[in-house]
């Protein structure tokens, strides 16, 4: 089994990025970048997404043959329990709904935001 970390490395290297360039892009810290890369820790979800953008893979590439990258994150503000270990099952309906529903949120949100936007042009115009 490839560890997330030996992935890591592998695309790091392909790119020909170094530690610090890769979390200078992630926006972390090099130590926070290479406890990854040598799977001393792992990254939350959020940044499980950035890495799949800057090593241009698809996220399951990251995070196939073992769902114990996600496994045992700490979610604070969340409704699970602190010592329950919860594993999210990234090909799940239920992820995809919320995904989902979070998209048409947003979307929801950005309408709104151009309306405010057409009304405040719409007073500046006048």
């Amino acid at each position: 089994m490839t560890t997330l970390g030996t992935k890591l490395g592998r695309l790091r290297r392909s790119k020909g990025y170094s530690q610090q360039e890769v979390a200078d892009l992630l926006e972390v810290t090099q130590p926070a970048y290479h406890k990854w890369e040598t799977d001393y820790s792992t990254p939350d979800l959020e940044t499980l997404l950035k890495l799949s953008r800057v090593f241009e893979v698809d996220l399951s590439y990251l995070t196939e043959e073992g769902s114990n990258l996600i496994a045992n994150n700490q979610f604070e503000g969340s409704n699970i329990v602190a010592n329950h270990q919860h594993v999210i099952n990234m090909h799940s309906p239920e992820l995809m709904d919320i995904i989902i529903d979070n998209q048409k949120k947003m979307m929801e949100i950005a309408a709104t935001q151009n309306k405010l936007f057409e009304m405040l042009i719409e007073k500046l115009n006048n």
